[in-house]
């Protein structure tokens, strides 16, 4: 037996999680425009007649109106009398002829003369808009998208995060945006928050909004809203990228890796940056040509059609299985969209982790859905998003597979289907049909992969124990999971010290780490830290109190430990 007290011990620092920041890189040789390319944008095509402009409202750090990219897609109020001191359009902003600052209170928009370095972002989202714009529509496209600066941030915070994001997106439902991008997160959301999101919603206004730059699988707001499209980041070769947070919220992904845009130091300035900031700025410009290709389109239609249309990388990003999102934003494909095309085919399989299934059937007709996505996961969520019936007598039946044997689930007419149902399991076989003369009927569903929260798979929280005993990883005969983060906190009587002894040890060696604190947090000393396939030593604490921690990556995962404690005296 030893005691921790002689035990030399290897100390590991750990580092808080905090919000990573989008990073600039200075201009080099490489392509910074080739997420152009990647979601697959159309080149030089026509403006569909009479649709008008889609305007694009960036709620961020304000917007360099000025720059050389940007200046032609800029918003004019078309209501507002410059500088007259009036609110003109009745809108609650005097003189908003280019968007507002709603942090200063005034029509600034543009970021402090004299902190470009701080206000960087909302110039960068609107420069990646513009080059998509541009592409697409040539010497046309500010004819097509105007881009409204809502300033979030006041000039003279300390720092670079968006306080007043929902009075921003309030100012941009006001004055009659029709896509607000958000590219900003936190990890909550309140109540009039999530009205203010759904006020947007009722008014047919779409949000994009940002997955965050933590890799932690935790959802963000307003991103994790259901009314908001969430978007996580793709490198060059359509994983997702180190930094991008993921999660079964995620809608869609677009690149987010080495993206050159305009910076705000200058109006000619260029600069590289990576994020799911510039994820969500490329897919907000996608949903605006598909707009503006498609200006009946409801915000539900475009959602579907943006998921529908994308890319499937699920197979290429097997560790996060329907963590990120339907795929890879494909605009042409979205503008396409065959989803809200009549002619719906009776057989339909898709292999996607998340999209939309309609039904679009008349009398003595039926419809089917097989959806089997890539990977392992809890199961597959629908969710109605519309349904038309002339009579409500078609039935919608949701099974476990397409076999004859399948257990069936549900059975509902349209006027009796819930607003949501679950099929546990990787497959779900749906099937639509209306059998009434004279009937017709027209069905939209979402449908949502759950992933398995690995981290939580066999233990989770932290589990207190007071009475002496055992404790294990809670895998039993299985490998411990991947992402594991588990805490058991021992006390003992006051004045005794606790004995432990490991009697199983398998772990990935220098990866995966059982630790021991001093104390009931991971803020206090690290006594020990034990890594490998040996069993480690018989230790000894120094209190009566230790908090044991035990984490793992995702590539290799042992048997785990089992381990008993005793309470002694010293």
């Amino acid at each position: 037996m030893f005691s921790l007290h002689y035990i030399t011990i290897m100390f590991l620092s750990i580092a808080a999680g905090l919000q990573a920041m989008e990073t600039p890189k200075k201009t080099s040789a490489k392509d910074g425009r080739w997420f152009i390319k990647a979601v697959n944008t159309p080149q030089n095509i026509a403006p569909l007649p009479g649709s008008g402009k889609v305007v694009i409202a960036v709620v961020d750090d304000g917007v360099r109106i000025t720059h050389d990219d940007l200046k032609d897609f800029i918003w004019i109020n078309p209501k507002e009398i410059p500088n007259n001191g009036v609110d003109d359009d009745g809108n609650g902003y005097a003189d908003d002829i280019h968007g507002f600052d709603v942090s200063d209170d005034n029509n600034t928009v543009s970021p402090p003369d004299k902190r470009p370095k701080d206000f960087y972002h909302g110039t960068h989202i609107a420069g990646a808009i513009a080059q998509i714009a541009k592409t697409v529509y040539g010497n046309k496209a500010s004819d097509v998208i105007s881009i409204m600066s809502v300033k979030a941030l006041s000039d003279t915070a300390q720092h670079a995060y968006i306080k007043d994001g929902y009075k921003g997106i309030e100012y941009a439902i006001e004055a009659g945006a029709d896509i607000i991008v958000c590219a900003w997160g936190v990890g909550h959301i309140s109540p009039d928050e999530s009205k203010t999101l759904q006020r947007a919603y009722d008014k047919g206004i779409l949000i994009l909004a940002s997955a965050g730059n933590f890799p932690e699988g935790q959802e963000k707001y307003p991103a994790a809203h259901e009314t908001v499209l969430a978007i996580g980041a793709l490198d060059q070769n359509d994983l997702k990228s180190a930094n991008s947070n993921f999660g079964s919220f995620v809608d869609l992904s677009a690149p987010g890796v080495d993206i050159e845009s305009a910076a705000s130091f200058s109006d000619t300035a260029y600069e590289f940056r990576d994020g799911s900031s510039m994820a969500t700025a490329i897919a907000a410009a996608g949903a605006a040509i598909l707009k503006s290709q498609n200006p009946a389109y409801t915000q539900d239609m475009l959602r579907a059609c943006l998921k529908n249309s994308a890319d499937n990388i699920a197979a290429a990003n097997s560790e996060y299985t329907a963590q990120t999102g339907a795929g890879k934003l494909n605009i042409t494909a979205a503008i396409d969209c065959k989803l809200f095309k009549q002619n719906v085919k009776k057989e339909n399989v898709t292999q996607k982790p998340q999209g939309y299934i309609r039904a679009y059937n008349r009398s003595n007709n039926k419809t089917s859905w097989t959806i089997k996505p890539h990977g392992t996961f809890k199961g597959i969520w629908f969710r109605s998003i519309f349904t038309k019936n002339t009579n409500n007598k078609s039935i919608v039946k949701f099974y476990s597979d397409s076999s004859p044997a399948a257990k069936l689930y549900g059975s509902y007419t349209l006027d009796q289907l819930p607003a949501k149902v679950f099929v546990p399991g990787t497959t779900a076989y749906v099937t639509c049909e209306t059998k009434e003369v004279r009937s017709k009927t027209d069905l939209l569903m979402e449908f949502r992969a759950e992933a398995i929260d690995f981290s939580r798979l066999y233990c989770c929280d932290t589990v207190k124990l007071d009475t002496e005993g055992t404790f294990v990883d809670g895998s039993g005969e299985n490998n411990y999971s991947n992402k594991s983060d588990c805490k058991w906190l021992i006390t003992a009587p006051a004045g005794k010290v606790i004995h432990i002894k490991f009697t199983e040890f398998d772990t990935q060696a220098k990866t995966d780490f059982v630790y021991f604190f001093n104390g009931t947090g991971t803020h206090e000393k690290i006594m020990a830290i034990f890594s490998g396939p040996d069993i480690p030593p018989e230790i000894v604490t120094w209190t009566n109190q230790v908090l044991v921690w035990f984490v793992t990556d995702t590539k290799i995962q042992g048997k785990g430990f089992k381990a008993e404690y005793r309470f002694v005296d010293p």
